[in-house]
């Protein structure tokens, strides 16, 4: 804005021209106390101009003062500038140090020091801004952006680190869901190396271990000490609906159910060693107390009914095998009391009176004999099986080759026909009887 009557240009916001003292005519500006806000070229550069004429300026504003109307009956906000209202406490105009110094001659090339004077002292704080160099400028920037990039790496290490401690977290969970405990160890023991309180994972990390201990336990058949660790496990997990809880139940289940099993396999084979001694009241006693166990599968009850089957076989076998031994032995006995009555008819034979007599006894003897050989033949054909009986029936033909020659050789050493008879029925009653004898020890 230029003043209409010198046509300089107006620095300030002001009713008055600070060049020549004119009105000035502005709109939107009241305030009579504005400051400086441009300095005209001429003022730039005091060096050369010399220093500021602000005469007609303080002319212009003593008389617009002077024109101000005075009320006496309220209290003047400007008195302390208002001159027509002395006022001790403030210095007049012509003790004030004027506003304008004189000019520093400096050298080409040095920075212009405008110094701001408050009640005529030198503000001491006042500096010449000063344009840094190149360097300073390039230094700054350096830290700057050293600052920059440090706050930066900060974050994206604080938030890559943090991120991968819930996606490790996250992956936990998601393999504890589904069950899959070994991967959900990992990744929880992954969470835990990154996390920034690592014991909040100590109790669910120790949980899936103290599992997977239980689990090595039903896999060496330690089954008692399973099913302690599973019930500790049990009270230790909060929500019955988890992954976890129904694990712990299955493997209960798995445990109990091994450890019935291994039970009823000792028992099992309890009985049947039982049955292989022959101690059947005991096997007995043993398979009746599994089958009156209601917890037993189906298969279970199956194999305890095969052995019981087993038990009632060998009972009846050696049940028919004692009545077999006993009537072995009644059988035994009878031929053996036969024998006997033989026996002593025969001692009759060496008091007969004569030849003839002898060879009659001898000959009914021989008879005798050989009709209780057959009867034993006849009787262990009931008790040998095929293979004993053919075996006993081709030595019982050759026996009676090896009987016939030799009562022809006994024959042969008399001429009598008498004597001949005699000798020949001798033999046969002799070597009938001795084989009577061997088939009875064959009965016991």
């Amino acid at each position: 804005m230029l003043c209409k009557n010198c046509g300089k240009e107006l620095p300030i916001a002001g009713k008055f021209c600070p060049f020549c003292g004119a009105a000035v005519e502005q709109t939107g500006v009241n305030d009579e106390t504005a400051v400086f806000t441009t300095l005209p070229d001429d003022m730039k550069d005091p060096v050369e101009t010399g220093p500021i004429d602000t005469s007609a300026f303080d002319a212009a504003m003593r008389d617009e003062k002077q024109q101000l109307p005075v009320d006496d009956t309220a209290a003047d906000p400007l008195a302390d500038t208002n001159p027509n209202i002395p006022n001790p406490n403030i210095p007049t105009q012509a003790a004030m140090h004027p506003i304008d110094t004189p000019p520093v001659r400096r050298a080409a090339g040095t920075p212009e020091r405008r110094t701001t004077y408050y009640n005529g002292e030198a503000d001491s704080k006042d500096s010449v801004y000063k344009k840094p160099s190149k360097g300073k400028r390039g230094l700054i920037i350096a830290l700057v952006v050293i600052i920059v990039a440090a706050l930066i790496g900060g974050g994206v290490w604080y938030f890559t680190n943090s991120h991968k401690t819930d996606e490790n977290l996250i992956m936990a969970e998601k393999y504890m869901d589904r069950g899959d405990f070994d991967k959900a160890l990992e990744y929880y023991q992954k969470a835990q190396a990154e996390a920034k309180d690592p014991a909040a994972l100590d109790a669910t990390i120790q949980l899936i271990k103290d599992y997977q201990s239980a689990e090595d336990y039903v896999g060496n058949g330690q089954y008692t000490e399973a099913i302690a660790a599973l019930k500790q496990l049990q009270n230790r997990v909060t929500d019955p609906d988890s992954a976890m809880y129904k694990a712990i139940e299955d493997l209960l289940d798995k445990a109990q159910s091994a450890q019935s099993d291994d039970q009823f396999n000792s028992d099992l084979d309890e009985a049947q060693s039982y049955l292989d001694d022959k101690k059947y009241d005991a096997a007995s006693g043993k398979l009746d107390s599994l089958a009156n166990d209601d917890s037993l599968t189906d298969d279970q009850k199956k194999q305890v009914k095969e052995l019981q089957k087993q038990l009632s076989d060998a009972q009846q076998q050696e049940k028919q095998q004692e009545e077999s031994s006993q009537k072995k032995a009644e059988q035994r006995d009878a031929f053996s009391k036969k024998m006997d009555e033989l026996e002593s008819d025969d001692l009759k034979i060496s008091s007969a009176e004569n030849q003839e007599d002898e060879l009659a006894m001898t000959a009914s003897s021989f008879e005798q004999w050989d009709n209780l050989l057959s009867e034993m033949y006849d009787y262990l054909a009931t008790v040998l099986n095929a293979d004993q009986y053919a075996s006993e029936e081709a030595s019982y033909k050759q026996w009676v080759q090896e009987r016939d020659s030799g009562a022809e050789n006994a024959a042969k050493e008399t001429e009598d026909d008498t004597a001949k008879q005699l000798a020949s029925y001798s033999f046969k009653q002799s070597y009938t009887k001795t084989h009577c004898y061997k088939l009875l020890d064959l009965m016991n």
